[in-house]
């Protein structure tokens, strides 16, 4: 048996193992909470898998499954699962609690479907909950390899009242233009960008932004000097584990309500 034919044997057993772990609430939606540094409290929340053998509290990561499902193509069934749950979630706690909206963190394999936004539609209709609480998240290299985002799913997302993420940008700020055109209004600055660029590069970026009305999220901020010189720069928002490691939807409604603050105190950095 070759390489090729060991890999698609081990990714069948994870497939099955993942399936069965979907049936059996193995899974659990976590999510990582972007945080508005003027207002200081939370302002959206990535979503997140995270996978727990029940017999022994062991967390399996993601890069343990994820590939498999990437390469086999069924990891929209993980996503679907996600989605749901982070829905019935919204769905609850706007009851009695104004929670921020959600950003779906999904695989890139949703543009190929093409009834993705009817399905999400029919999913946040069932759940109660309106469309402008879930934004869709996307990397800016699928958008740059694949045109159908551009033309065909953004537009359906925006014109059914859900907003759009573009994460990981790692771009000049004439990349900005394109994506506001096309209603993008929240972009993910990769750290590679915010961490690496000059100094004079990063506040014409910060201006262009500003200028064109997108919000800037700085991603992976890990240090108190790295939040004090993006607030410094112009940075309105901001994630990472220094700020907020991913959490249970039980931690995240708390800190949502004020009733616990964790690491709250460092966005007066």
């Amino acid at each position: 048996m070759d390489t090729i034919e060991i890999q698609h044997e081990d990714d069948l057993l994870i497939i099955g193992d993942v399936a069965r772990a979907i049936e059996e609430n193995e899974f659990e939606p976590y999510v990582q909470p972007c945080f508005d540094l003027v207002a200081k409290r939370p302002m959206l929340a990535e979503t997140l898998a995270r996978w727990t053998f029940p017999e022994d509290g062991t967390v399996i990561p993601a890069a343990a499954f994820i590939p498999a499902l990437e390469r086999t193509n069924t990891v929209c069934g993980l996503d679907w699962f996600i989605i749901d749950s982070m829905c019935a979630y919204l769905g609850e706690q706007l009851k009695t609690l104004m929670v921020p909206p959600v950003a779906l963190n999904i695989s890139d394999q949703h543009v190929d479907d093409e009834n993705f936004t009817k399905r999400l539609s029919a999913t946040v209709d069932w759940r109660g909950v309106d469309p402008v609480f879930v934004s869709v998240e996307f990397g800016l290299d699928l958008l740059a390899r694949d045109e159908r985002m551009a033309k065909v799913l953004i537009p359906s997302l925006l014109d059914a009242g859900f907003s759009v993420v573009v994460d990981k940008f790692n771009a000049t700020p004439e990349a900005l233009i394109p994506l506001m055109h096309m209603g993008v209004v929240t972009i993910k600055v990769s750290t590679a960008l915010w961490r690496d660029s000059p100094i004079a590069n990063l506040r014409a970026f910060t201006r262009a932004a500003n200028e064109l009305g997108i919000a800037l999220i700085a991603e992976g901020v890990e240090t108190a000097d790295e939040l004090k010189m993006l607030r410094h720069e112009g940075f309105l928002f901001a994630q990472g584990y220094y700020l907020a490691r991913p959490m249970c939807l039980e931690e995240y409604v708390k800190l949502c309500s004020n009733r616990i603050y964790g690491n709250m105190g460092r966005l007066s950095v």
